[in-house]
């Protein structure tokens, strides 16, 4: 081989009328003696042996015709080595081996022999077939055999094409010629020389301001300091990479998009790591545009792309290449990432301007600089006990000074500290805002020019070009602070009227509350009178008084007030002087009427006309509702008396009951059974015993009699006190005192119920007695829960009379029954508050459902 430093020669393979215009681009490319066209395979080879070649073009025609490469004289070519003549020996088809090409064509033998005969000699030599559309087959074959790559045939950008691959090639096979014989130092200061030109790449990044020319220099240090041949670099958009940058030798039609995780530039950008494929036709994701990629590094420029390197030859790139071009990827992403930065800074930026500009709140830019320890004491702005230095008060908008009165000409942060925070406001601290990466919020008091006012403070930090800025914006909440100490004053005043136990006194309450702490100037309330269908007036508050007389009761018509109460919604009447109505209300300019439910309704009024507005009606609204609630309740307070007088007037009627049972009937029956055993011990007469037997158990019953009487004057009291009580202990308690003979008790679920534990043992003593005496001896009982309350069911015959009569005093359908068994059971359910019903269990016998 010749000398490296010599200027290098690249051998043109074709016709010499096909190969003019190919040999004028090459030749301006290179120095004019530099290229030189051979029609025949044989001449090629001779300077492959001969000279310094660093490139072959040729296209398939010449590289697979039917020339003999020995020369024409019969004898082998001048300079002929033992490999190449053996290689050569078989293109005539002459024996050799013919195992593997069996079904190979003469031509694609012919021209993978003369390759093989290249490459015998020159393992490394670059050579470029040019195709034509109908030579892409035997292109295929001849990159398969050997060839470097395909390059397309034709004019304008396909000669560019050719020509930028022909350089990049000769570049790369002189370096690589050169490397392998350079010293190890030499070696190392190659590899310093590439680092410092990458370090330059990395600096020049900095002056990047899109990230398209990012991609594109990113490229270009591919191919100018790592001397790949066809690098590319795609964009994510969105679930694609999108090819934005490639080398000038990689065709268009070489590059398409790719979905993410799709072919080895997808997974590369899933994954996140560096992918090298040795061998595309061994790799499983391997997916190449161009059937002449052989080999390929694949690099992620962090989530934003992707850069690959890729070579025509398998196993062309080494771990140094995978360093270098990591490197470069890595400060590709980093000069991404800071022109996405300062995007989004300058985006923000211009937002927060525009905003500060037309915003209706008061909102002021201030301005952060590096702390002046030479400053005095009196400039500092001292927040919360600790001094910060005072910043710059950079701008303010016009609802800012029309707020505080203060403006970014004529003041600082300072007096705005002494002026607008009063004594019991809270500062805030600006160096610890500024720290921050998203915006703080807050709630504070400040002095404004009509006063002290609430405000929810906003402070957002941004970067400003050459300072820190902080956006303040203040939105006023003093109205949202005032209504929510409203509501917080509604809501106690709605538990005093809950705990009201008459109408009256909640309709006071609540006129007192709608002037006291809602505000409202006059208030009445009117509620229904059922009998008479009427509203009459209930309560009307003392500062109406002054404007209203006497107020008449209201019915059906088409008056306001009735209005509202039938239809169930407000009816505001702006200007009482203007409005088309009956009513009179002296004094009055303007009237609110809420409906409370079927209660009534509840009046405001205000001497001006145009007094209320929506906040005032929604106010209002809930004021009316709570009211509602409260008569609700006091309406159940008043029912729950008077059934407790009833059951209090019942309880007297059963004491006195009771009493005469106890006293008077059990009297007698004391001494009717002394002169039974009187009689038994006087007669011996055997006939008479028998009689005597009969009246005992005449007393026997008579004496039940009066127990169960008693026990229904006793169960029928009121239950004073109840505690939450487990229904299935209970129930296996009661179980434990019945003769239940080969009876079963089932319980389902049983729940805890509130109830006297004495008086519900009692309850389910007389219902499993019930059962058993009537359902037989092998019923079975279950106790359950069913609608927030519980039930006791059996599996037997079911009742033979109407359930209402077997609840009755003295109903039963058994001779030896008292029938005050079940008469017991609903006293019990009564003295609880509970609703008994009856009805057929899902086995036919008798449920008995309290709720």
């Amino acid at each position: 081989m010749g000398d490296h430093d010599e200027t290098p020669l690249v051998v043109v393979a074709g016709e010499p009328s096909a190969t003019d215009e190919v040999r004028a681009r090459l030749k301006a490319a290179f120095d004019s003696g530099a290229v030189t066209v051979e029609s025949d395979f044989s001449p090629v080879l001779d300077h492959v042996r001969t000279a310094d070649v660093n490139c072959i073009v040729g296209d398939p025609k010449t590289l697979a015709s039917d020339l003999n490469p020995v020369s024409r004289d019969g004898g082998p070519p001048a300079g002929d080595t033992e490999g190449a003549d053996d290689v050569a020996s078989n293109v005539d088809g002459e024996e050799g081996d013919d195992g593997d090409d069996g079904d190979a064509s003469p031509s694609s033998l012919e021209a993978r022999t003369r390759l093989e005969a290249i490459r015998a000699i020159d393992p490394a030599l670059p050579i470029l077939v040019r195709t034509e559309p109908d030579d892409a087959a035997i292109a295929m074959e001849l990159v398969e055999a050997g060839a470097t790559d395909s390059v397309p045939s034709g004019e304008g950008a396909h000669l560019d094409l050719l020509v930028n691959r022909v350089e990049n090639a000769v570049s790369r096979y002189r370096t690589e010629q050169q490397s392998s014989d350079l010293p190890a130092d030499r070696q190392l200061r190659i590899t310093n020389e590439k680092v410092t030109a990458i370090h330059d790449f990395a600096v020049e990044m900095s002056d990047c301001d899109e990230i398209d020319e990012v991609f594109d220099r990113t490229v270009d240090a591919a191919e100018r300091v790592l001397e790949f041949d066809r690098c590319t670099a795609d964009r994510r958009d969105g679930d694609k990479l999108i090819p934005v940058a490639r080398s000038s030798n990689v065709a268009p039609s070489e590059v398409r998009p790719f979905e993410i995780g799709e072919g080895v530039a997808g997974q590369t950008l899933k994954q996140q790591r560096t992918i090298v494929v040795d061998e595309t036709r061994e790799a499983a994701d391997a997916d190449p545009v161009s059937s002449s990629i052989r080999s390929a590094i694949s690099v992620p420029i962090g989530p934003y792309g992707v850069f690959q390197a890729t070579s025509s030859q398998p196993h062309d790139f080494g771990d140094t290449d995978v360093e270098f071009a990591e490197l470069v990827a890595s400060h590709a992403r980093e000069a991404i990432a800071r022109i996405e930065n300062e995007q989004r800074l300058r985006t923000e930026r211009d937002r927060l301007a525009a905003l500060f500009e037309n915003i209706p709140q008061p909102a002021a830019r201030v301005r952060i600089e590096e702390r002046d320890e030479n400053r005095a004491a009196t400039d500092s702005l001292k927040i919360e006990d600790q001094d910060y230095t005072a910043v710059e008060l950079d701008a303010a908008n016009e609802a800012y000074e029309e707020t505080f009165g203060l403006s970014a000409e004529e003041h600082d942060p300072d007096e705005f500290q002494k002026e607008r925070i009063p004594d019991d406001g809270k500062g805030v601290n600006v160096e610890k805002a500024a720290d921050q990466d998203e915006s703080i919020r807050t709630e504070v008091r400040r002095r404004t020019n009509d006063g002290v006012g609430e405000f929810r403070l906003t402070i957002i930090p941004v970067e400003g070009e050459d300072a820190q800025l902080l956006y303040a914006v203040y939105a006023d909440i003093g109205e949202q602070k005032r209504i929510e100490r409203t509501l917080r004053n509604l809501h106690e005043a709605t538990r005093e009227m809950l705990r009201a136990t008459d109408p009256d006194e909640v309709a006071e309450i609540s006129a007192r509350t709608a002037i006291d702490t809602l505000g409202f100037p006059t208030s009445g309330v009117r509620l229904y009178d059922a009998e008479e269908n009427l509203l009459k007036p209930t309560y009307l508050a003392e500062e109406a008084t002054d404007h209203l007389d006497d107020r008449p009761a209201h019915g059906p018509g088409d008056d306001p007030i009735w209005t509202a109460f039938e239809t169930g919604e407000p009816v505001v009447i702006p200007d009482l002087a203007a409005a088309d109505t009956t009513l009179e209300f002296p004094g009055l300019g303007s009237l609110l009427i809420m409906p409370v439910g079927d209660h009534g309704t509840m009046s405001i009024g205000a001497t001006e006309p145009n007094y209320f507005d929506d906040s005032d009606v929604e106010l209002a609204r809930v004021l009316a509702s709570n009211v509602e609630v409260a008569l609700d309740r006091a309406e159940r307070s008043r029912q729950l008396r008077e059934r407790d007088e009833r059951l209090e007037r019942e309880v007297e009627r059963l004491d006195k009951f009771a009493s005469v049972v106890s006293h008077d009937l059990r009297n007698p029956l004391s001494v009717a059974a002394g002169h039974l055993d009187f009689a038994r011990q006087a007669c011996e007469n055997p006939e008479a015993v028998s009689h005597f037997d009969r009246v005992a158990e005449a007393h026997d019953r008579m004496e039940q009699l009066v127990e169960d009487v008693l026990s229904l004057a006793r169960e029928g009291r009121t239950v004073d006190e109840m505690e939450p009580v487990s229904l299935e202990s209970v129930a296996e308690r009661g179980w434990r005192t019945v003769e239940t003979e080969d009876a079963t008790l089932e319980v389902d679920g049983a729940p805890t119920v509130e109830a006297d534990p004495e008086r519900l043992w009692t309850l389910l003593e007389n219902l499993f007695r019930n059962a058993v005496e009537h359902g037989g001896d092998d019923v079975t009982i279950t106790v359950g829960a069913v609608n927030g309350g519980f039930y006791v069911a059996d599996d037997g015959e079911g009742m033979e009379i109407d359930p209402e009569e077997a609840l009755s005093y003295g109903v039963s359908t058994d001779d030896d029954g008292t029938g005050f068994g079940l008469a017991i059971v609903r006293e019990i359910a009564e003295a609880h508050g509970w609703n008994l019903t009856v009805e057929t269990s899902d086995g036919g016998g008798t449920r008995f459902v309290f709720e």
